[in-house]
């Protein structure tokens, strides 16, 4: 017999089986073996369930407190900013704060803000009215320093206790969370002086309102080195720093 022929008889005898099913009457075959319901339990009763267990031990008691002592520490003592150190020497670099816009940033109309390709500067639409002081807050001298400085300036801690130095010294302290701050201006020392406005560049030429020579913002970040023996406000003799560092304090 060819194989199509053995195909052919299969579909028969698989026709005539449907054919006697279909005409054989229902029946009732009874249980065969135990039987249970289906029974699937309330998952909010069961939460709840547990909730009260909980409470009645006090272990929800002890979880709370748990959290309000994580959320408390969280505040009082941030985690540190990771892979900064101390300044060992003075250095002054620029940036440049203007970004290049990578697609069309478009207004509820649909109409174009800024095209692709835009360098944008945001020191043409607002001015940094004080400088901004990087310090750890676990240095006392680097503290200490901060607070004693004439001009008017933010202090941004990468490392320490914000509000316990507020409460110390009654003024703000801000903190660097998670570490943005730092990781845009490429901060890897304590302190930086983050300024603008009135600083020199390098060649000695002197920017005006934060304006670079060639026409655009820039900003001077300055690391100074903070001794823990010595005043925080002692500097080594001028000829040792360089021309476009910030306004130098007096040698020791």
């Amino acid at each position: 017999m060819t194989g199509r022929a053995i195909r052919k008889a299969a579909w028969g005898c698989l026709v005539m089986l449907g054919l006697v099913a279909a005409s054989a009457p229902a029946q009732d075959l009874g249980a065969r073996g135990a039987t249970w319901p289906i029974v699937e339990p309330d998952l909010l009763a069961d939460i709840e369930a547990r909730l009260s267990d909980m409470e009645h031990s006090g272990e929800l008691a002890r979880l709370e407190d748990e959290a309000r002592e994580r959320a408390r520490r969280s505040v009082e003592q941030p985690e540190p900013v990771p892979g900064i150190v101390p300044a060992t020497e003075y250095r002054a670099r620029e940036f440049d704060p203007a970004i290049v816009v990578a697609q069309d940033i478009l207004g509820p109309g649909g109409e174009v803000l800024a095209a692709a390709g835009t360098r944008i500067d945001p020191f043409e639409h607002a001015a940094l009215t004080a400088d901004v002081l990087f310090v750890d807050g676990r240095r006392e001298a680097e503290i200490a320093w901060a607070l004693a400085r004439e001009r008017s300036a933010k202090i941004v801690l990468l490392a320490g206790r914000p509000l316990d130095l507020m409460r110390r010294h009654r003024r703000p302290f801000y903190f660097d969370l998670g570490g943005r701050l730092a990781e845009r201006f490429a901060i890897r020392a304590t302190p930086t002086v983050l300024s603008a406005g009135g600083e020199p560049f390098p060649g000695g030429e002197h920017s005006a309102g934060g304006r670079h020579p060639d026409g655009d913002s820039h900003l001077l970040l300055t690391e100074i080195p903070v001794r823990d023996g010595p005043p925080a406000t002692c500097a080594p003799p001028p000829e040792s720093i360089p021309q476009h560092t910030e306004r130098r304090p007096p040698p020791c």
